[in-house]
């Protein structure tokens, strides 16, 4: 049911038809199993044929992904405004301006298109999975690292912004991100800048040298975070329990 949910909600489909869908199928397999029924006997065919199926059978959810890209671009954003808000470099590049957006369009589409091929795959190797989790996660990091180059060797025309302009568009960054937690129902949004952002900031006010402050940034980060990933897991096992 899991598979066929990511399958479904990867290939952009509506989240309302899906978990009605998935509610349904569910009836049904429960029904089945009591009159000593296999899944086959419901879906008339394997499951992956039975997605596959499904998946074109239901209309592409267009109003749910352009909210997506609404909602993602300008988080993307507000990621980059707080970075460089905290460095003192508020300035953008044309590169980074029609970059940044498409970084974004382009993860997405990867993320949809690797977790549809997993979702479909029953036997899919752990190593295969953590080499996908490891791509998606480069994808970006390479791609930005690509815009950073670009921007190095090609001149192109940059917008610098004042103090004043820093701070509305700081303010603008903060409200999108409390938005896009809200919408999402998830906290993690807000975490992650708060562990990203927070220690460089506090530890940019003190006399350490750059490299120790580094360090230290990096290790709250990866130890904040991994007691927020612990936390998160422990509260999943209590809900399933």
């Amino acid at each position: 049911m899991d598979d066929l949910a990511v399958y479904l909600m990867s290939s952009g489909k509506s989240e309302e038809e899906v978990q009605d869908v998935v509610a349904e199928l569910k009836d049904h397999l429960e029904e089945a199993e009591r009159a000593g029924k296999s899944v086959d006997d419901v879906v008339g065919q394997s499951p992956k044929a039975y997605m596959q199926h499904l998946g074109h059978e239901m209309a592409f959810d267009g109003k749910g992904f352009f909210k997506i890209i609404a909602m993602l671009v300008p988080n993307v954003f507000a990621y980059i405004i707080i970075g460089n808000f905290i460095q003192g470099e508020m300035t953008f590049s044309t590169a980074q301006l029609v970059g940044f957006p498409l970084v974004a369009v382009l993860f997405l589409l990867a993320a949809a298109q690797a977790f549809r091929n997993m979702s479909v795959r029953s036997t899919e190797s752990k190593i295969k999975t953590g080499a996908t989790y490891i791509a998606l996660a480069a994808l970006p990091m390479t791609l930005f690292l690509g815009l950073m180059i670009l921007d190095i060797f090609v001149e192109m025309p940059t917008i610098v912004f004042g103090p004043t302009a820093q701070l509305v568009l700081f303010g603008l960054a903060v409200i999108t991100l409390l938005l896009v937690s809200i919408w999402t129902k998830t906290w993690i949004n807000l975490i992650i800048p708060l562990l990203l952002f927070g220690p460089q900031y506090a530890l940019a006010q003190t006399k350490l040298p750059l490299e120790q402050q580094l360090i230290f940034s990096m290790l709250i980060l990866v130890v904040g975070m991994g007691i927020f990933l612990f936390v998160w897991w422990k509260k999943n096992q209590q809900g399933q329990a």
